[in-house]
């Protein structure tokens, strides 16, 4: 209800559903499925949103508990999809480095300039009919077709950073350089990444990141002991993208 309260005010910019024109080029009209939805209020469609997100219930599903047609589902589906995208893209995340010093947790006491943790999350999807967008969201990774993006915390917990969806091929380094982040950052911060993050070429402040054996026999005790400590600290991003 909170979350419902924050959204309220913007419902009257919501753009809802569509409406059928004739084959003769007539007036549009309003289809059933649309007086169907409005027949809803707006907080139980929010609510039915969120059961189809959460626990994945089929849409025909969805229209018996709600006592409505399984097209009107799928419209207020669309409908909120399209206006949550809009009114919580719009809103900012990102934290000032003055505010994220504020709150650094203790455990950075020796990367006290980190201003994101950075990890990329893969997002299986329906395998394309075409064998040239097949190759492009084919995930070697996950030995599937997927959809990319990288999310950005900061280190007390916050989702600073979320970038949009790019094919499954992309490489993390051009997630990164594509998604903007470069734009926020600046030479005095510093962000955290995985051992595949190769991006110390493409951004303008310090990188941590674990060290590569790179065909060493072994690695100095200083660099282990670095690597086991960013490893602890960066597997708070990865709980927070497998939650």
């Amino acid at each position: 209800m909170r979350f419902w309260q924050v959204i309220e005010p913007s419902l009257q910019y919501m753009v809802r559903g569509t409406r059928t024109r004739t084959a003769d080029g007539d007036s549009a009209r309003q289809s059933t499925a649309m007086v169907q939805t409005q027949a809803i209020q707006a907080v139980d469609e929010l609510f039915l949103f969120l059961n189809y997100l959460a626990l994945g219930l089929k849409q025909k599903d969805l229209a018996d508990r709600y006592g409505v047609h399984q097209s009107t589902v799928s419209r207020i589906i669309h409908t909120w999809s399209n206006f949550l995208f809009c009114v919580l893209g719009s809103q900012r995340i990102w934290i000032p480095q003055n505010k994220i010093s504020e709150h650094l947790p203790a455990e950075f006491k020796d990367y006290p300039d980190t201003t994101v943790i950075l990890d990329c999350t893969e997002l299986r999807c329906q395998t394309p009919s075409s064998p040239l967008l097949q190759s492009e969201v084919y995930s070697s990774y996950k030995s599937h077709c997927t959809l990319k993006g990288m999310i950005g915390m900061a280190p007390h917990g916050a989702v600073t950073f979320v970038s949009p969806l790019f094919a499954g091929s992309v490489s993390d380094k051009q997630i990164l350089v594509e998604s903007g982040l470069c734009k926020l950052l600046r030479p005095d911060m510093a962000i955290m990444v995985d051992r595949g993050f190769l991006v110390d070429d493409c951004v303008p402040c310090k990188v941590y990141r674990p060290a590569f054996l790179a065909g060493r026999p072994q690695m100095p005790a200083n660099e282990v002991r670095e690597t086991q400590s960013i490893a602890r600290l960066r597997v708070h991003v990865e709980r927070l993208i497998g939650g």
